[in-house]
C-alpha cells in the first residue's frame, strides 16, 4: 500500500511538471495597443471618459477592450463607447461595421470584437465615447484611431 501511494504521488508530480512545461512554453499574445483616454465635453467641461486597448485576440478576432465612465451621473444622460472596425485589403481600408457598448450612467467595462478577415492583413478601429441625449444630438469625443498588422 505504501508503494502504490508513492507511485500515485510520483505520477502526479510528473504530470504537474509536464503541464508546467507546456504552459511555460506557450507563446504569449502581444499586449493590445492603447488608444489613450478620450473625453466627451461641452462648454461646462468633461461629461464622459473612456480608455482601453485594441488587440489581435488569438489570431481570430480584432478586439477592443474598453472602460467608460459617466462623469456627470446626476444629469441622467448615459454614456457609451462606439467603434467602427476596418480591415486592410488590397491597399484599401474596408469598413466591417460599427458597434456600441451598452449605455451606463455610472462606470463600466467590456469588449467589442470583429472576426479577423483571412483576405486582409491589418485591422483598424476608430473609437469615441459619447453621451446619449434623448432629444438632442449626442455629444462625442474626438476619435482615436488604432491599428495592428497580422
Amino acid at each position: 500500500m505504501i508503494r502504490l501511494r508513492y507511485l500515485l504521488t510520483a505520477s502526479t508530480v510528473v504530470a504537474a511538471s509536464l503541464l508546467t512545461a507546456v504552459l511555460a512554453t506557450a507563446p504569449a499574445e502581444a499586449a493590445g495597443k492603447s488608444w489613450g483616454k478620450l473625453y466627451a465635453r461641452d462648454d461646462s467641461g468633461k461629461l464622459a471618459r473612456a480608455y482601453g486597448d485594441f488587440a489581435n485576440n488569438g489570431g481570430v478576432y480584432a478586439t477592443i477592450g474598453a472602460n467608460w465612465d459617466d462623469l456627470r451621473r446626476s444629469d441622467h444622460n448615459p454614456v457609451y463607447v462606439e467603434a467602427e472596425f476596418f480591415f486592410l485589403k488590397n491597399g484599401k481600408w474596408e469598413s466591417a461595421g460599427t458597434t456600441q457598448t451598452p449605455r451606463t450612467d455610472t462606470s463600466a467595462s467590456g469588449s467589442m470584437s470583429r472576426k479577423l478577415r483571412h483576405d486582409a492583413h491589418a485591422a483598424r478601429a476608430v473609437i469615441k465615447v459619447c453621451v446619449d441625449r434623448a432629444h438632442w444630438s449626442d455629444i462625442c469625443s474626438p476619435q482615436a484611431v488604432v491599428s495592428f498588422s497580422y
